[in-house]
């Protein structure tokens, strides 16, 4: 006697963990662009570190373009990536329910998925603190007052706790700071500023190849009336400084490259 065996009886096939990708992304992906050592990058390293030690919430926020994303990208990279819960989302104005659904897929958890907000919560109130992870929600900023409160009710009542990195523009700041539950519970603010005249001498020849040897004066000229610190506007000015040289054959970086990359800026 033979047997078949229809579709439907076919045995599931393995869920595939659905990890994303965790590496920092360069903007425009400039061929030779290099990762610097800024003021920028080794303050936020040292804020995410701090807080993964000491499993709390903290914020880091400011203008876009500054390196936050980046930088945060960066150091998370260096830990291991079964323990990062990164909230990323598509969509604009993600929810609650968007949240719990991720966490759930991001922890690759082999049951079936809650039906309610009380029964998925306290799901992730039990598995949260079987391993010590590190959920980071990226541009914060898109993040409903109830996202916040949200993750504050989730990390008052796991034990031990996660540790916790918003990291947004200042309205994300801004809403953390006007909930003073929220606000008594964040451990380090810290605040992303626009790179000094000093650091972009430093850090930009150090960027790409193209930049090194040039004129102090021409980097300053490019900041002074377009990047304004801005590590993101410095990118875009080299992507257009990289095409100035190919439009004017030119071997280095001079006020004609410059004057022809900053009109296109």
């Amino acid at each position: 006697m033979t047997t078949t065996t229809t579709a439907a009886q076919q045995p599931l096939e393995p869920a595939v963990p659905r990890r994303p990708d965790l590496r920092p992304q360069f903007f425009l992906d400039i061929p030779q662009s290099e990762l610097v050592a800024t003021d920028t990058l080794l303050q936020i390293k040292d804020t995410v570190i701090d807080t993964v030690e000491s499993r709390a919430l903290s914020v880091i926020y400011g203008d876009a373009g500054l390196g936050k994303s980046f930088s945060t990208r960066a150091t998370i990279q260096e830990m291991n990536p079964d323990l990062i819960l990164p909230l990323d989302f598509a969509r604009s104005r993600p929810g609650p329910k968007d949240l719990r659904e991720e966490l759930f897929h991001q922890m690759n958890l082999g049951c079936k998925m809650p039906g309610t907000p009380t029964a998925f919560d306290k799901l992730l109130r039990e598995t949260l603190p079987r391993r010590p992870y590190v959920i980071v929600c990226d541009e914060a900023q898109q993040y409903r007052r109830e996202n916040f409160e949200f993750l504050r009710k989730l990390w008052d009542t796991c034990d031990p706790k996660p540790a916790i990195v918003f990291v947004g523009g200042r309205e994300a700041y801004e809403t953390l700071e006007s909930d003073p539950a929220l606000a008594s519970r964040i451990y380090i603010r810290m605040e992303i500023l626009a790179m000094t005249e000093d650091e972009v001498l430093k850090a930009v020849p150090d960027s790409h190849p193209v930049w090194r040897g040039v004129d102090e004066a021409l980097l300053k000229r490019v900041d002074d009336q377009y990047a304004l610190g801005s590590f993101r506007k410095w990118v875009r000015v080299t992507k257009h400084v990289l095409k100035a040289m190919e439009y004017f054959k030119a071997d280095k970086v001079d006020a004609r490259v410059v004057g022809w990359a900053l009109k296109r800026c």
